[in-house]
């Protein structure tokens, strides 16, 4: 956690030292913000030796709290199946997944912050969904799709 506030904290430093860095005109502040913020931590990453530890950003569970206990428990198990399962997939899948389930982000705002062109974000998100898919399967019933598994 204390590294995701520091990585925070640095991006919205730059932003203050060296404004002229933002350009509205290609993205906006929030693509920016998020572009700045993976600059930072894959930064970071490279320099600990480490080619992927997003899992020490998440110590938080992915569902809130919900009244009942049982359901509770279930929605905790089932949580905590889907992001093993998203952490196992490839980083350019992954980081491609949450910042388009999770975030919220658009392809074009992906392929900003990513450095990289919209047909390639499209591909690496199609291919973590079936990845995903393919690893939830048990779990899901027919009618169920992939798309649901932001709310789990």
């Amino acid at each position: 956690m204390e590294m995701a506030e520091d990585i925070t904290h640095d991006c919205f430093l730059g932003l203050i030292r060296k404004p002229a860095n933002f350009d509205p005109s290609r993205a906006s502040l929030r693509t920016y913000l998020y572009g700045a913020a993976r600059n930072l931590v894959m930064k970071q990453f490279r320099s600990a030796g480490r080619e992927s530890a997003l899992d020490d950003l998440l110590d938080d569970p992915l569902v809130p709290e919900r009244e009942a206990p049982l359901r509770r428990v279930l929605d905790q198990e089932l949580s905590a199946i889907v992001k093993e399962a998203v952490f196992m997939l490839p980083p350019l899948q992954r980081e491609a997944l949450v910042l388009f389930e999770y975030e919220g982000l658009s392809l074009a705002e992906i392929a900003v912050v990513v450095g990289s062109d919209i047909g390639a974000v499209k591909a690496r998100l199609h291919r973590a969904r079936e990845r995903l898919r393919r690893a939830l399967q048990p779990y899901l019933n027919s009618s169920q799709e992939i798309v649901t598994l932001k709310e789990a």
